[in-house]
Formats: structure tokens, sequence, C-alpha cells
């Protein structure tokens, strides 16, 4: 009986749908399974190549899959503020365990500068492949856009991915400051109208707006001094009257007695700072709060922000990043849909934006 001739070059046209081997004119096909292979007596032989051969085509399979998936890769995140400050420690903090879940490195790029804007252009113009990445804040999409008229981006150059914390500001005095809690403040304020002064890092940085929000509230007005830098040696010495920031950059020198905290700005009091009331104990119904989140360029697939998404949604509600982040006195988010977190950006930025027009605030 004349057999057809076999060889491993087969394997390179091997279908396993049906079990076809072929290149060329010469073929193996599943009928040939009980015949025996030349110079051969069994079909023993036959079968066992057969199962490798199923089972490197599967190996194979899983193998192109793999190198497909996502991430496959670094992941880069570029962050708008320099190292050290409150949203450098939150980036990274969320970055190694993103990290470890996705088995990829998670690479910080510090790109500080006009109070967001560097990084988010960087962002705004990567590929939207999933592997550039923007750690943003409220300034970034809810006030930028309200304050420079040749802004290089627009809000709907990216896409939500998922929030990670809320920033409930605090307002600081130096610690040898006569206000020793904000009704002796607001009095003050209302009895030498536009004496008071109050630093911020910069026109229309996050705690500018936010100190305009509240001067509103409370119906006083102060000086505005921004600053290029930070402006803790000047309100540490006593040259400046008040500053609003972050808790996270503010706690060590609050407990070293270097500053005094007036009031926590969130909706309630921070575990870090319990004996530090909230601002709407005095100005009821007042809350100003930033928050810190993942963005991806315009165009990034549905299935890598759903990815994100996820497991940026499992690393927040692991019980030690609740914990390290309510250390830093910061609040987890709750969990939500990227689609959620789009709806809270809009509702975020038409609350910022009305602060920027009543207050005539602009930047150049």
């Amino acid at each position: 009986m004349r057999h057809r001739r076999f060889d491993s070059a087969m394997l390179l046209h091997f279908s396993p749908d049906s079990w076809l081997i072929s290149r060329h004119s010469h073929w193996f096909s599943r009928a040939d399974a009980h015949r025996p292979l030349p110079g051969t007596t069994s079909t023993a032989l036959q079968r066992l190549l057969i199962g490798l051969i199923l089972a490197l085509s599967l190996a194979m399979t899983n193998l192109a899959m793999a190198q497909t998936a996502y991430p496959n890769k670094p992941i880069h995140v570029v962050l708008p503020f320099p190292a050290g400050t409150s949203p450098d420690v939150i980036v990274r903090l969320w970055g190694e365990r993103l990290g470890k879940a996705t088995d990829q490195s998670v690479v910080v790029d510090n790109k500080p500068g006009a109070t967001t804007i560097i990084g988010a252009q960087l962002v705004a113009t990567a590929p939207a492949d999933g592997y550039t990445l923007l750690y943003a804040v409220n300034n970034t999409l809810s006030i930028n856009p309200y304050i420079y008229e040749n802004l290089p981006y627009k809000a709907d150059d990216f896409v939500p991915i998922v929030r990670l914390v809320t920033v409930p500001y605090v307002l600081l005095v130096p610690a040898s400051s006569p206000f020793k809690t904000l009704e002796d403040l607001i009095k003050a304020a209302k009895q030498n109208p536009g004496k008071l002064s109050y630093g911020s890092f910069g026109v229309g940085q996050g705690t500018h707006v936010a100190m305009a929000r509240l001067l509103n509230e409370a119906d006083i007005s102060a000086e505005h001094i921004p600053y290029n830098a930070t402006p803790y040696a000047d309100l540490i010495a006593g040259r400046i009257d008040m500053l609003i920031d972050a808790p996270t950059t503010t706690l060590q020198l609050i407990k070293a007695g270097k500053i005094r905290a007036l009031g926590v700005m969130g909706t309630e009091r921070l575990d870090s700072l319990p004996d530090v009331p909230t601002v709407a104990e005095t100005l009821p119904g007042f809350v100003v709060e930033s928050w810190h989140g993942i963005l991806a360029p315009k165009g990034t697939p549905p299935d890598v922000i759903e990815t994100l998404s996820r497991v940026s949604q499992e690393v927040i509600a692991a019980n030690d990043f609740r914990a390290k982040i309510r250390d830093y006195g910061l609040v987890p988010a709750d969990s939500h849909t990227p689609d959620e977190f789009a709806q809270y950006l809009k509702e975020d930025a038409r609350i910022w934006s009305k602060v920027v027009r009543d207050n005539n605030i602009k930047a150049h």
C-alpha cells in the first residue's frame, strides 16, 4: 500500500478545526488516523503525534492571546506635579498595586508645571493604547478650561477611568495667629475688609479657587498673594494670614505645631485630624473638595478602559489601601464605573466654573 509522506514541516499548516495538516500537495487528514505511518505496525505512534500536534496548536493559540492581552508592557502614568506632593504620594501607592495586579511595571513620569497643563497636553496627544495615562486633579478638567483662553487641550480629549480619592481641603493659619477658630477669622475679616491676606500656589490653581469659594460663602474679602513655589515659609512666619491646601502635605506641619488648622472642608471630620471641625459646622452645607483620578487619551479601546477601571476598583477596595489613604487625610473614592466618573466630572466642572465666573478669575 502506498503511504502519504508526512514530516515535521506539515506542522506549519496545521488547522485544529479540520484536523488537517498540509503542505502544498501533501496532506494528512483525520481519516489517516486509523492508517499506520510508514514503518509502523500500530496506530499508537500516530495517535501520539496527533495529540502532540493538538497540544502544540492550543499552546500557540494561548501564547498569541497572551501577547495581545492588555497590558503586555509597562504602563506610563504622567503626573503633572513634582515629587513629594499629595498626588505623587497617591499615584505611587496606586501604581504599585496596579503593577502587581497586572504583572506589569507602572512608571510614574513627573511633568509638573502650569497648573497641570504640561502633563495634560502630553497625554492628550499620546497614542490611545492604554500605555500612557494621566493622573489628574480638579484643576485639569474642572478649572483650567474656564480660566485659560488658549488651553492646549479640551476636556473631551480624555476618557475617564477611575476616581481614586477625594481631597477635602484644609484651612490653615500660622501657629502664632490670633485666630483660634473660623469664627474668629470671619469676624476679623468683616471688621477689617480686605486687610487679611491669603497665599496660593498660583492664579487659578485649586487652592486659589477654593479660597474664593470660602470668601464668597462667608461674605468676606482678603488680599490674594499667589506664589510660584510653596507659600509655607511665609505662612509659618506669619507673613500671610491664611492658606488652603490638601491635608497630605499639611499633616506633619500641623502635628509639629508650626501651623494651625481651623477647618476641614469635607463632609466630615478627618480621622487624621479628629479635633479639627468641618467648615460646615460654622457655614452649614459648605463643602470644598478636590479629587484624584486616572484619565486616558480619547479613543482608548473600551476593553482597556474596563480593565483599568476594574483593577483600580479592586485596589481602592483593599483595606490596606483605604487605611493608608485615610492616614494621609484623604478619603477613598466609592465604587463607580467610568460612566459614573464622567457624570461626576460634569457636575464638578459646573460647580468650579461658576466660582471662576463669579470671581472673574483669569490666568494667562
